[in-house]
């Protein structure tokens, strides 16, 4: 399985939308698992600790797998700050994305319609920032050889997007390589070709 994550550097992203005197601080960080999601909550609310709002909303793994998302309203009206938070994460294509929003209430009441279309509105914006890489699923070969062997199984590798991560050399070449697993079968099928060379797979 491949996705997009974001590409942030251990960093993280926000913006301020204000509407109606309120403002909206959405934050977005890239959430490895619901535990990173529950580290960014406390860390806004340690950054923003008079804000009336810490409303947040998790896509915590690839964007299709929803046993990972999560929400909160954080005392909104129900149904008026983590839904449509978590409607833009789940079909923006991103996986591993945590975005808290906090608000600053200014006086003016916006409605509950009013709310779903900032909440809302403050994550796209800052899910249209956030720059992404592809995440690929990995998977881990032990590939043992002669040595006549080993130009041809260095192209293999090549070929195939492999990694060669170590080489070990005794009466025989042992090969640790990643590869990514959509590339599995074609690389397997490739050194099939070849002779007297055992393959163990490991996945990640």
């Amino acid at each position: 399985m491949s996705y997009q994550i974001p590409q942030l550097k251990d960093q993280e992203l926000e913006l301020t939308l204000t509407i109606k005197n309120s403002r909206f601080i959405a934050n977005l960080r890239h959430a490895n698992g619901r535990d990173e999601c529950d580290i960014h909550l406390n860390d806004m609310r340690r950054k923003y600790p008079d804000a009336n709002h810490h409303c947040w909303a998790v896509v915590a793994a690839a964007p299709d797998n929803s046993t990972y998302w999560g929400l909160s309203d954080a005392g909104e009206p129900s149904g008026t700050a983590g839904k449509p938070m978590l409607q833009v994460l789940s079909h923006c294509g991103i996986g591993e994305v945590s975005v808290v929003v906090c608000r600053y209430f200014g006086g003016i009441k916006l409605g509950t319609g009013g709310l779903v279309k900032a909440y809302g509105e403050a994550v796209k914006q800052v899910v249209e920032q956030c720059p992404t890489t592809l995440k690929q699923s990995l998977t881990e070969l032990h590939i043992e050889c002669h040595y006549d062997l080993s130009g041809q199984l260095e192209y293999l590798c090549k070929k195939h997007d492999a990694r060669i991560n170590q080489r070990h050399y005794s009466d025989s070449l042992s090969l640790n390589v990643t590869v990514p697993s959509l590339q599995l079968s074609a690389l397997r099928a490739d050194i099939a070709a070849l002779t007297s060379v055992k393959v163990s797979t490991q996945r990640n």
